[in-house]
């Protein structure tokens, strides 16, 4: 008998998340897929969905989230599921610090249909899936970029939008010390001045 699979796409443009569903249940041989474009409703989904086998093709960017924050959540809720993270950018700052939470798949969103084929087969044998684009970056390109962690750009998108660190502080429950402490060690790494020069750097550099 064949067994049922699964998908679900979060991604905030719905027009992207609905023609990609039509895609992949017609070339990838996904029987039950649906989309969502806001991370509580996923979320609620996720938690009646149960520890099953699931592919979940999840966004780098959103209006006022992080998909890194998000794909360690998602992993906390099922350690089944397979996370497969596709995102339209480009930048080799992006991917460093994609890579490092170790994605199930990582697509562009430029990719061809044969490249998500290939990433779905990938991991039902397996392994993780690189679309050969990032995999064929230079590798001085990736070792001279700056890595940083979800919670980091989490802040950098509340300081983009021009929330004090108080604010910053209360929408990321943490103490005005230690995001203090996190935009200092931000602006280390960018080896920027100001909290403008660093954020120049973040859009420079595509994180936000």
């Amino acid at each position: 008998m064949k067994v049922l699979t699964h998908a679900v796409i979060l991604d905030d443009h719905r027009l992207f998340a609905d023609s990609f569903s039509l895609l992949l249940k017609k070339e990838c041989d996904i029987d039950l897929i649906q989309s969502f474009d806001a991370s509580k409703d996923f979320f609620s989904f996720l938690r009646t969905f149960g520890r099953n086998k699931i592919y979940v093709f999840l966004d780098y960017y959103f209006p006022n989230e992080n998909g890194l924050s998000l794909l360690t959540e998602i992993r906390r809720i099922n350690e089944l599921a397979k996370v497969i993270v596709v995102t339209g950018a480009i930048a080799p700052s992006v991917i460093k610090s994609i890579l490092q939470y170790r994605p199930d798949g990582m697509l562009s969103k430029a990719c061809q249909i044969h490249h998500v084929m290939d990433c779905i087969t990938a991991i039902n044998q397996g392994r993780n899936y690189i679309i050969p684009e990032f995999k064929q970056m230079k590798p001085i390109d990736i070792e001279n970029t700056q890595i940083f962690t979800a919670r980091e750009l989490e802040m950098l998108k509340y300081f983009s939008q021009g929330h004090s660190v108080a604010e910053t502080a209360s929408l990321t429950f943490l103490s005005p010390h230690t995001v203090v402490a996190h935009r200092r060690k931000m602006m280390a790494k960018t080896n920027c001045q100001t909290i403008t020069q660093m954020l120049r750097y973040a859009r420079d550099h595509e994180l936000i």
